[in-house]
């Protein structure tokens, strides 16, 4: 059985990817600005990887945001004067609003 979708309903899904797209490159230049620097490497470990996961149907990819930096854990728990503990969740916070 097909599933039928209506034009209002394929607009909707459009406009939700759009919105994910711009949150997703918010988010990620958010951490990476407030990512603490001494070296730069934890700064330069952001990275967007596509997801093979269907986003909501519409046949797009999810984008997961990581870094793989072996220190990052460290920094978000507080251990750098230049970023409060946390501030990961803080960024994730600021631009969800």
């Amino acid at each position: 059985m097909a599933f039928f979708k209506s034009k209002a309903t394929k607009q909707l899904e459009k406009e939700m990817a759009r919105d994910y797209d711009k949150y997703q490159r918010n988010l990620f230049l958010n951490l990476v600005k407030d990512t603490p620097i001494d070296t730069g490497q934890a700064q330069k470990g952001w990275k967007s990887v596509s997801d093979m996961s269907d986003l909501l149907g519409t046949g797009k990819t999810k984008v997961v945001i990581r870094n793989d930096v072996p220190y990052i854990q460290r920094l978000d728990e507080g251990h750098s004067s230049q970023a409060p503990k946390g501030y990961v969740e803080k960024v994730i916070k600021r631009v969800k609003k």
